[in-house]
């Protein structure tokens, strides 16, 4: 083989290669969007389902940090 044929040969695989590698990487990226849209869904739901629970906790934790601040009479 001569040098021209090597190079586009290895050119070739080069390219192969970058291909490869490019699905590759898009499909776990694709994955992991997928996954973690899944938990976000999951986590606005129980947020959702909760909300009333959540609103009360914070606000009693608002009320005690509002009363460190206020001065006794």
């Amino acid at each position: 083989m001569n040098n021209t044929i090597l190079a586009i040969l290895q050119t070739l695989n080069i390219l192969a290669f970058v291909t490869e590698m490019t699905v590759k990487s898009t499909v776990r990226v694709i994955a992991l969007a997928i996954v973690l849209g899944e938990y976000t869904w999951t986590g606005v739901q129980v947020i959702y389902n909760n909300r009333r629970d959540i609103v009360a906790t914070v606000n009693n934790i608002r009320n005690d940090v509002g009363n460190k601040f206020v001065y006794a009479s």
